[in-house]
């Protein structure tokens, strides 16, 4: 476990002032050091368990009382959201970028960030107000999430700054938030009888809660917003971001077009009934994001040698915990619907079982992202892997879902996880030097987690 242990102490100098020395604590960032891999991995892992009873209650709680139908508008609304964060979204990637070149402090790219947020925001929300009329009665599934952009985007740059210095712990309280701020919006209403929109108006004002609370800490740590002293600071980060963002178009893509398709061929209450098995896996994914959080700093910011190998050991342990979490998800689901959210969502342990491939594969590419657009800088490597998902995932979508529904849309989106698996390892492997059996999960994977369970219990032994 030592690669998963070692503190993250010198991997890059702190950001902040571009100190000399790499080992020189930030006085503006108050002596805050990152913790090691492994404890950002058990403190993320605990937040994610708390993630995890939001996101499943807010799937009870919407698709209970909103039924099929309405929680096929919530998804709906959800992926539009997703769409109005793209074309500026990455632009958290370049501010880390950045960093880890040396060329802007904290304090700079914070307020490069708010000016990014609010201007790409308002161009973003301009345009898919534009676009909304072409969706007829559901214009406003498109139109509410574009209202409030700036706010998502800005979130979003917030968190990003976060990751940069390693600050786990404030990432997995922002994405706490972010799962427990729609249950706080959207439970009240509904329980008084709201119809889905009215409902969902209210559940977006969670894009603009979520900054106004991450705010103030923030600034706390680093000091207040600087505008670039360097104009051209703009065009890098703009201009990487919306590189990166090109390029995400298409996993965004790969992520909805189940959901686009569905809307298009289908029901609302299919799109519902789809979109609870697709919660249901996000549930399965929270362990690996755990895990690719705490080490996205080592994988941008250590040697190309360091950071190829962690990433191929944080592969080979995102895939044990996702197929582990396959094993138990479907049956569990199939004892636990009947009486969480009632009649209409019968067909969802069956779902799920079609969508395991792709969430084995979704775990696996995740550590391997954070390798090419940060380490490697080669966004391109992410085209050739998520390029082939994409254009698998709309053929066969557009062929299998008017015929099967949602069942044709299920058999898509795991073929196409699958290549994209399959290309992505290849570019790494291309990339790093590596051989293909550095990412195939072996008896080394099950010792470290025996091991820490055996730790955790030693722990508990001592305290009692």
């Amino acid at each position: 476990m030592d690669a998963l242990t070692r503190p993250q102490r010198g991997a890059a100098a702190p950001p902040g002032a571009r100190p000399a020395d790499d080992d020189a604590p930030d006085d503006r960032l108050g002596g805050f050091e990152p913790p090691s891999i492994a404890a950002g991995g058990i403190d993320a892992m605990v937040f994610r368990g708390i993630e995890l009873v939001a996101k499943v209650l807010l799937v009870v709680i919407t698709g209970r009382l909103m039924e099929p139908a309405g929680r096929g508008l919530y998804a709906l609304a959800s992926a539009c959201s997703g769409f109005c964060g793209l074309p500026f979204g990455s632009v958290w990637i370049a501010n880390t970028v950045e960093l880890a070149r040396r060329r802007a402090t904290l304090r700079e790219l914070l307020g490069a960030s708010i000016v990014v947020a609010i201007a790409g925001g308002t161009v973003t929300g301009l345009a898919a107000f534009a676009i909304a009329p072409l969706l007829g009665d559901r214009w406003w599934v498109l139109a509410l999430p574009a209202a409030v952009t700036p706010f998502m985007l800005l979130a979003r740059y917030l968190e990003g700054l976060y990751t940069a210095i390693g600050h786990i712990r404030a990432v997995n309280l922002i994405r706490v938030g972010r799962a427990v701020l729609p249950v706080v919006f959207i439970t009240p209403p509904l329980l008084l009888g709201a119809s889905p929109r009215t409902a969902i108006a209210i559940w977006t004002l969670t894009f603009v809660a979520l900054p106004a609370l991450t705010w103030v800490p923030l600034g706390r740590l680093i000091g207040s917003p600087q505008l670039p002293r360097e104009r051209a600071l703009y065009r890098r980060i703009v201009t990487y971001g919306l590189k990166i963002s090109g390029l995400s178009v298409v996993p965004v893509l790969n992520e909805r077009t189940a959901i686009v398709a569905l809307a298009a061929f289908t029901s609302d209450a299919e799109v519902g009934v789809f979109s609870i098995a697709v919660a249901a896996t996000e549930v399965v994914i929270l362990a690996t994001q755990a895990l690719a959080l705490s080490t996205f700093r080592r994988i941008g910011m250590d040697a190309p040698d360091e950071s190829a190998a962690l990433t191929a050991r944080t592969v080979r342990h995102s895939i044990v915990l996702a197929a582990a979490g396959c094993i138990v998800l479907p049956p569990l689901v199939y004892v636990a619907i009947p009486w969480t959210l009632g009649s209409g969502y019968e067909d969802v342990p069956l779902l799920l079982v079609l969508l395991v491939p792709n969430v084995i594969a979704y775990a696996a590419i995740s550590p391997m992202y954070s390798f090419f657009q940060v380490q490697a800088a080669k966004p391109a490597m992410l085209l050739r892997a998520t390029g082939s998902a994409l254009a698998t995932n709309i053929g066969l979508t557009v062929a299998l879902t008017p015929l099967w529904g949602m069942w044709g849309a299920a058999t898509s989106a795991s073929v196409a996880g699958v290549i994209a698996a399959a290309v992505a390892s290849w570019c790494f492997m291309s990339e790093s030097g590596m051989r293909l059996g550095a990412l195939r999960p072996g008896r080394a994977e099950i010792d470290d987690y025996v091991a820490l369970a055996a730790s955790f219990a030693r722990r508990w032994r001592s305290r009692s």
